[in-house]
């Protein structure tokens, strides 16, 4: 079901979603032709960590949005947890049993990939850091921004789960349809909870760690694969 915004801001919030949004799309070339991962790590901070990150504090400290607006919210200790626990959980079984449960499935392979980071260095601060900001500006920019955005036009929770869902599977483009099907999926666990809780901090946190578990090496996927 549609809704009417008669604020005047639609032209803001369209060019905000573009600029917010539009550069997690492009990244992905860089997984197709910058070989050197120094300069891959250099577009991907640059385009879908500080940037984001920077434009959504100017929108903010310029009055222009509410921090509330992005799911910068504060809860409860015991409901950071709980929705942090649940959500890692949930996300870690889906991230790791999808995969094979699709693999028959029709689809484009993989058509390119992150170069791997040839200093450990550099390669942990990636883990570490680069992961938690991926945590942080996914969140803000596809649950978020994107929920506040679609909210303008419409009233459906459904709508609002799929169309934010899709918008989040498709950032992972260059990783296969497989790819794009389950971070999809994830996507849509993510706003679920984000819909309910109108809080993004303990889903920032579980994005993290959801990631942190897949890629690097610490805690055995092995505990989280039921098939």
């Amino acid at each position: 079901m549609g809704k009417n915004t008669k604020d005047g801001k639609d032209g803001l919030y369209i060019l905000a979603l573009v600029l917010l949004a539009g550069p997690f799309y492009v990244n992905d070339f860089a997984n197709l032709y910058v070989k050197s991962w120094s300069w891959w790590l250099f577009i991907d901070y640059t385009g879908v960590k500080f940037f984001p990150l920077a434009l959504v504090f100017w929108l903010i400290h310029s009055k222009k949005m509410k921090a509330n607006q992005f799911g910068l919210e504060t809860t409860s200790v015991v409901s950071f947890v709980l929705v942090a626990v649940v959500v890692t959980l949930a996300g870690t079984l889906i991230d790791q049993n999808f995969y094979p449960l699709i693999s028959t499935f029709p689809g484009y392979k993989a058509l390119g990939s992150m170069p791997q980071i040839g200093n450990t260095f550099w390669n942990w601060v990636d883990l570490t850091f680069g992961l938690f900001m991926v945590g942080v500006c996914e969140e803000v920019v596809f649950r978020g921004f994107l929920h506040t955005f679609l909210g303008r036009y419409f009233n459906n929770f459904f709508a609002i789960l799929v169309i934010s869902s899709l918008a989040f599977g498709l950032i992972h483009w260059s990783l296969g349809l497989h790819a794009v099907v389950v971070t999809s999926i994830i996507g849509a666990l993510f706003m679920g909870f984000y819909l309910k809780t109108r809080s993004l901090p303990p889903i920032m946190l579980a994005h993290f760690l959801i990631n942190f578990i897949d890629f690097a090496g610490v805690i055995p996927k092995s505990l989280f694969k039921l098939v």
